[in-house]
């Protein structure tokens, strides 16, 4: 290698050594793929989800990332159907706009991402000083889940942002590791994971409060746009086993600490579950007008994910070395770039190529990978095999 070429691409190392840290450190809000593998186990990606294909889908996965965030389910329910329509249906106190904030979902209307005829939405984690944008998304076509880095200049800007207004605040009106009783009949018991049937529990049963990320989110009832709860997860005897799953605030009230947990069998003839019919009781919130007419939900289709690289495609899928993420055999200033352009989402690596370039292995391809790849470049160090 020239000097001057040297010297240059040890500056440049240099600058990306004293800048990772930075850029390390404002991501660290940004959920870990091992996080986001619980998601489907919680209920705003599950039972309270309206959305098909839990655990790999655009919709599914803003619309119940904004619920774990604690933006408003109900505006969020105006929007249930293909990314492309989430614009004009936006309402309820969800606005549209062309300026960026956190927390807000990142919209591209039809052909705009990647060429998806049906759209494509995600869910702005974080703004920039710059002005560029960090997006969490998920497709059905491709991996499911995604954080991409977008600059105001990239054709991969998205057309619009829909703001979402914050939810009501947690019910806090019982704790973890409370009894509580059920006080209806055939009550459903939400149970925990996905597409999980319910349980109908008999009028008091007792049950334990405990401890979890959704107790006491406001949501409505699985299936309605028009009744809505505080949820409490809890556990409950089932069958001389213990089941834990979700109950409406409702229909529990708090119970002594020795109480005991009845025959959770529903009697031959159950009574109504009070969740599936009007409740003369409980007053409509003005703000939360009923829609008319629940319309029939298409089922969304897949968008599809970028191209794959043309040059990419020669390179063989039977293994790898790290750093070698071309797959010549070497490892230069290639390596370098083709992680690069990777990162900033210019070309899509195989699985292997994933591999090579992912370093320091926390299943994230990011600068500090690049920067390794350099120093193995440079002759810093000797890269060892995985």
């Amino acid at each position: 290698m020239k000097i001057i070429p040297k010297i240059f691409f040890i500056a440049f190392v240099l600058i990306l050594v004293f800048c990772s840290p930075v850029i390390a450190s404002e991501e660290r809000t940004v959920l870990t793929r091992e996080e986001f593998d619980n998601w489907p186990n919680l209920p705003e990606y599950t039972i309270f989800n309206p959305f098909p294909y839990k655990g790999s889908n655009c919709t599914w996965f803003a619309h119940g990332r904004m619920m774990q965030l604690g933006y408003c389910k109900y505006a969020l329910d105006s929007m249930r159907f293909n990314a492309n329509s989430w614009a004009d249906a936006a309402s309820r106190g969800a606005e549209v706009t062309d300026k960026p904030q956190v927390a807000s979902i990142a919209y591209w209307d039809s052909y705009a991402f990647y060429n998806s005829a049906l759209g494509h939405v995600g869910v702005v984690e974080m703004v920039r000083e710059d002005g560029s944008i960090l997006v969490s998304d998920s497709s059905s076509s491709g991996r499911p889940y995604h954080t991409r880095l977008i600059y105001p200049s990239d054709n991969l800007w998205p057309t619009a942002f829909i703001i979402v207004p914050k939810g009501p605040e947690r019910s806090a009106i019982f704790s973890p590791g409370q009894k509580v009783r059920t006080t209806a009949g055939s009550l459903n018991f939400r149970l925990e994971g996905v597409d999980q049937p319910s349980v109908l529990l008999p009028k008091d049963t007792i049950a334990e409060v405990k401890e979890h990320l959704s107790s006491g989110i406001f949501a409505s009832q699985p299936g309605s746009r028009t009744n809505y709860f505080y949820w409490w997860y809890a556990a409950v005897k089932v069958d001389d086993e213990i089941k834990h799953g979700w109950l409406a605030e409702k229909y529990l009230e708090a119970a002594a600490d020795g109480g005991t947990i009845p025959d959770p069998n529903p009697d031959p003839k159950p009574e109504p579950d009070p969740e599936l019919e009007p409740d003369p009781e409980l007053e409509p919130d003005p703000e939360l007008e009923p829609d008319p007419e629940p319309e029939p939900e298409p089922e969304p289709e897949s968008e599809p994910e970028p191209e794959p690289d043309p040059e990419m495609e020669s390179v063989p899928d039977s293994g790898f070395k790290p750093g070698d993420v071309s797959g010549n055999g070497m490892i230069n200033v290639q390596d370098v770039v083709l992680a690069m352009q990777h990162i900033l989402n210019t070309i899509v690596l195989n699985e292997n190529q994933i591999k090579a370039a992912d370093m320091n292995g926390d299943s994230v391809v990011d600068v500090r990978d690049v920067v390794l790849i350099m120093q193995y470049a440079l002759g810093f160090f000797e890269p060892v095999d995985l």
